[in-house]
């Protein structure tokens, strides 16, 4: 068994473990084709588990755990924690399934307020690290440029924090590995809620833009009304956040450029579509 103790822990007995994809901060493995097995690497801990039953309440489609043999969400092996999950049969979504994912985003957000989530927040405790580690060799290079959007980002953090805007259930990351989409092309689950708040839709909205149909993934989701600050913000903060996760750990460099430097100098073109769905 790679680092679980299904048996002792959840009272199964298994005779196959398949490795299945898993997150940038988790691995999986399929058991007997019937459970799902979630384990967080070094340091990462299980957060937001309590809260799947209540989402699945509203109708979202949800995957809860199952409780181990001690009536506990997770499990510990080690030093490392893990919990297990019902097998969904799907697919990862692609950037071909934003239909699917416009559709599954619009059901979050219409669903009740009627669950214990925090509420969002700019505090961005990654981003600063980044700007303190500038000088880091995968991008001393760029110094100044990462400096220039953290700098923005502050200054658009100042803007939002003078706005109310509507609050929603807010996945956060509703983005590839996160949807499991069935043979029908419809979404069967949404996976990893571990960041999920109560806030603004944009918090959300802002994976739209990863794609080559932006346009068409907001007018699939009915895009309206959005505030352009806060679209500003989450553009800027995932790109940052998502480059200061692979510097200060030292992985995925190409991850950097991608996923970093690629959306940071990507956010004016986008905000210009995005102003047509924007209030004012």
């Amino acid at each position: 068994m790679p680092g679980v103790d299904l048996e002792r822990d959840y009272g199964l007995t298994v005779t196959s473990l398949e490795p299945h994809p898993g997150g940038f901060a988790t691995e999986g493995w399929v058991a007997d084709g019937q459970w799902f097995v979630k384990r967080w690497k070094e340091g990462e801990r299980p957060n937001g588990l309590e809260q799947l039953d209540q989402l699945r309440a509203l109708g979202l489609p949800v995957v809860e755990p199952l409780r181990t043999l001690r009536g506990e969400l997770s499990a510990t092996h080690g030093s490392q924690a893990y919990a297990v999950f019902p097998y969904i049969a799907g697919r990862t979504a692609t950037f071909g399934d934003w239909r699917a994912a416009a559709r599954a985003m619009r059901q979050v957000h219409e669903a009740a307020l009627e669950v214990e989530l925090p509420p969002a927040d700019t505090d961005e405790p990654a981003i600063d690290e980044l700007g303190r580690a500038l000088d880091h060799p995968w991008i001393e290079d760029r110094a100044d440029e990462l400096a220039a959007a953290i700098a923005r980002l502050d200054g658009v953090r100042a803007r939002v924090a003078a706005k109310e805007v509507r609050a929603v259930v807010c996945h956060t990351d509703l983005h590839g590995l996160n949807l499991l989409v069935d043979d029908a092309g419809e979404v069967a689950a949404i996976l990893d809620w571990e960041n999920a708040v109560i806030g603004p839709r944009e918090y959300d909205v802002w994976v739209a833009a990863d794609g080559t149909r932006l346009v068409e993934f907001l007018d699939e989701y009915r895009a309206d009304d959005l505030d352009l600050d806060h679209v500003e913000f989450a553009l800027l903060a995932r790109g940052l956040r998502d480059l200061s996760a692979r510097v200060l750990n030292s992985v995925d460099r190409p991850g950097v450029e991608t996923w970093g430097f690629g959306r940071i100098r990507s956010v004016d073109r986008n905000l210009e579509v995005f102003s047509k769905y924007c209030a004012g």
